[in-house]
């Protein structure tokens, strides 16, 4: 059944049989069979298949295995990987997902920390906004995510493990009032420099001018840290940033220490909802829950 499951899922994601097949180092016939017995054993018709069977719609009944099956995939490959792994050593493959500023600033430490304590662990790491993140985790696509957003996901498991702060950050090539009276006229009428909508930076950056009631006179929405930190070095503008950011001593950036201009946020690392967890996460969130201060600065 697991082998029927596996085809059936690979044809879904591939939309195409042979693309499929060759994925699953299988021939079509094979892959076809699979799908065939699957309909048989559940007595219904699982895909709209076209004559020469390279396209087709997944009918309800389809749509249901579909996601039930990558479920039941997961578990029983979860399963099986921890009766093969049942000794101290932890191996394999961490499929971990984070979001932009986590990615950047927190993640390479604690990648560096966990080789150093499991030699034999390797990652799949990709970095994409909060949002992102939670629904690959959600799909199974990951094992673990590290999120900025606060956001509260029914299906999904969610812990602190970091408190961030941020402040403005502004380009050198602007020249605040000596007043901080001043300081709401002059930020309204700059260039803020932000993230894309479901970044968690984002989030708290429109909850923070909207809390300080700052209107800025051009917003310039850039996808990336590293985006927002190169123009904030060659063009006049502010943002509000992660102190993560300020460790990497960029140069032509400067930061407004000023505690009415500051808030924190949590970190979070986020799992899948009635899913066992291997051996692999639950030392990566052993090691979460004991950040030091090193790792943090």
């Amino acid at each position: 059944m697991i082998d029927e499951l596996k085809s059936f899922i690979q044809v879904v994601d591939e939309q195409n049989f042979t693309k499929a097949a060759q994925k699953l180092n299988l021939s079509q016939p094979a892959v076809s069979m699979h799908i065939s017995g699957l309909e048989k054993q559940l007595d219904t018709i699982l895909i709209l298949r076209s004559n020469k069977q390279k396209n087709f719609l997944l009918t309800p009944d389809g749509e249901l295995l579909y996601k039930r099956a990558k479920k039941i995939v997961h578990q029983y490959e979860e399963m099986m990987n921890e009766i093969k792994s049942q000794k101290t050593e932890v191996q394999g493959t961490l499929k971990i997902g984070a979001s932009l500023t986590i990615g950047e600033y927190l993640l390479p430490k604690i990648l560096l920390q966990l080789s150093k304590l499991y030699p034999n662990l390797m990652f799949e790491v990709i970095i994409e906004n909060s949002h992102t993140i939670m629904e690959k985790i959600n799909q199974l696509e990951l094992e673990i995510g590290l999120i900025e957003d606060d956001e509260v996901h029914l299906t999904l498991n969610r812990q602190p493990f970091y408190c961030d702060t941020l402040q403005i950050a502004y380009s050198d090539k602007l020249t605040l009032p000596k007043s901080p009276a001043q300081y709401h006229t002059f930020f309204s009428s700059q260039a803020w420099f932000i993230r894309e909508e479901g970044s968690g930076t984002r989030a708290i950056t429109d909850f923070f001018l909207e809390k300080l009631r700052i209107i800025p006179k051009h917003k310039v929405i850039l996808g990336s840290n590293y985006l927002i930190k190169e123009t904030l070095r060659h063009q006049h503008g502010m943002t509000f940033a992660s102190t993560l950011m300020k460790h990497q001593d960029f140069k032509g950036i400067s930061y407004l220490e000023e505690e009415a201009y500051t808030l924190s946020r949590l970190f979070y690392y986020v799992t899948k909802e009635g899913v066992v967890l291997s051996k692999r996460v639950q030392c990566m969130i052993s090691l979460l829950n004991e950040l030091d201060e090193t790792m943090r600065s």
